[in-house]
């Protein structure tokens, strides 16, 4: 049974003591960010990614912020090492109660020229792996009665734009395998949720808008403040859906985008 926060817990609904955590695409800006914020709010955290040297990395900061932690070099999309990260995760702390699923690739590029490879790629890694593991964590937390899965979805998953199939495609799967197992898993006390950024600014972005500078100016005008968000401004969504302070709340995609999905 989940603790049922009092109303006067206050900051307290947001403290992650004795938790531990699964952060996928840890290395990255964005994963590492949330890390950073699971960490400080009290949670051990585990830093999947492919890139070991990367997870390493944001590793050592978080251990250097006083946390606890460890590094798993992690492919999304082969189902054993998924598997055998979350076993990891329960040897290492004793306990898996968050994943945050923050893998993921993106590939701009025109539909009709669009390459199969290219395009199962990118499905592989947002959707398949997310799928894996939620799969994987889903199963541990069921066990023990309670869990939290956060899945990074994008305004690409709500809204259409061009130049990008597989990435609207993928995150659209993401929304509703949220969803789904959302209600699937809700009365054996596993949240599922998700968060829809918008464009947020990240080397990988930052690559991008080199190659497609004008493509980037007219998007961030889209967006109603007028800039793209940080990864540290997913911090805090993060931590509402990670925490008691959302014990009422499944299956939401929670859209953080500056505004640009009001219009």
């Amino acid at each position: 049974m989940a603790d049922r926060p009092s109303p006067t817990a206050g900051l307290k609904l947001f403290r992650l003591d004795e938790r531990s955590a699964l952060v996928t695409g840890g290395g990255g800006a964005l994963g590492r960010a949330m890390a950073l914020g699971l960490a400080a709010a009290g949670a051990s955290v585990a830093i999947g990614d492919r890139d070991l040297e990367a997870a390493e990395s944001t590793v050592a900061q978080l251990v250097a912020a006083g946390g606890d932690a460890v590094a798993i070099g992690l492919d999304v999309t082969d189902a054993a090492a998924v598997d055998d990260a979350g076993r990891h995760v329960v040897r290492r702390f004793g306990r898996l109660d968050i994943l945050i699923n923050s893998a993921g690739i993106g590939a701009r590029g025109a539909a009709e020229d669009y390459e199969l490879e290219r395009f199962e790629q990118v499905l592989s890694i947002n959707l398949t792996g997310t799928f894996l593991c939620c799969r994987a964590a889903g199963r541990v937390m069921l066990a023990a009665g309670d869990g939290r899965i956060v899945n990074i979805a994008s305004i690409a998953g709500l809204v259409g734009y061009q130049g990008n199939p597989a990435y609207l495609a993928s995150k659209g799967g993401v929304v509703q395998l949220t969803r789904a197992l959302a209600v699937e898993w809700a009365r054996r006390n596993v949240r599922v949720n998700a968060i829809a950024p918008g464009v947020i600014e990240t080397p990988m972005v930052a690559r991008q808008v080199e190659k497609e500078p004008q493509f980037y100016l007219d998007f961030r005008e889209k967006h109603p403040v007028g800039r793209f968000g940080t990864p540290e401004e997913m911090v805090g969504p993060a931590l509402f859906l990670c925490s008691n302070a959302s014990s009422f709340v499944t299956g939401h995609v929670l859209v953080a985008d500056g505004g640009y999905t009001a219009q």
